[in-house]
């Protein structure tokens, strides 16, 4: 385990994580209004001072909006800050999850099509050693969730597409959080293993048909399997 140094935060950040953490978990959706800095300083048990810090600290993030008759109102994300991870990593709730999924649907078949095409051999080590070493994090039962989600990167570079890896990367940390999940579930563990040596196999014998159908399916499958 690596120790991390504590961070110390004021009263406003501690306020504006809770309502943050409203926002992600879908209590509060893109549109609704936020209740007043009155109801929310009492709900929080702070003064008004920290709430209007905290909504501040919001506006800042782009996640909400100050209206006519100062009313605060939540934010759809554009498109580009869609790959702002400091944006996207607070907002994300089901709904943006599900149109997480179909982008990555939409492009990270084609992405492992073209890996098989384009992939150098020394994008293939890298991917396999990548593999070899998850099997042994798996099999000193430690957990595995970030080599799952590395997996998915290393693949779109090997397509050679730099817009296709960005946007890959951009959501890295959005699939480490979600796969976080199977490190409790031995069964999924092993079968995620058994699914990239699969894909990764396609893509090494260059069959990017084949390939791509089995990382929709792969996509597919985990999300209504494990992440549901």
């Amino acid at each position: 385990m690596t120790l991390k140094p504590v961070v110390r935060r004021t009263s406003a950040q501690t306020a504006a994580n809770q309502l943050l953490g409203m926002i992600r978990s879908g209590t509060w959706r893109v549109g609704d209004v936020l209740p007043s800095e009155k109801e929310l300083a009492e709900s929080l048990d702070v003064g008004r001072s920290t709430v209007r810090e905290a909504l501040q600290n919001l506006v800042a993030l782009n996640v909400v909006e100050s209206s006519a008759g100062h009313r605060t109102i939540v934010k759809a994300p554009t498109p580009a800050e869609l790959f702002r991870t400091d944006v996207i990593g607070l907002l994300i709730n089901d709904t943006l999850a599900e149109e997480m999924l179909e982008a990555r649907v939409m492009i990270e078949p084609d992405c492992v099509g073209f890996a098989a095409q384009r992939a150098t051999e020394e994008d293939l080590e890298r991917i396999e050693r990548l593999l070899d070493e998850h099997e042994e994090r798996h099999e000193q039962d430690r957990p595995v969730s970030e080599y799952g989600a590395r997996f998915h990167i290393l693949l779109a570079e090997a397509s050679h597409n730099r817009v296709a890896a960005s946007f890959m990367s951009s959501i890295l940390h959005i699939m480490q959080e979600r796969g976080r999940r199977i490190d409790a579930i031995p069964n999924a563990r092993r079968k995620e293993i058994d699914d990239h040596r699969s894909i990764f196999e396609l893509v090494k014998a260059r069959r990017p048909a084949e390939a791509s159908a089995a990382m929709r399916a792969h996509i597919l499958e985990w999300s209504n399997t494990y992440f549901e």
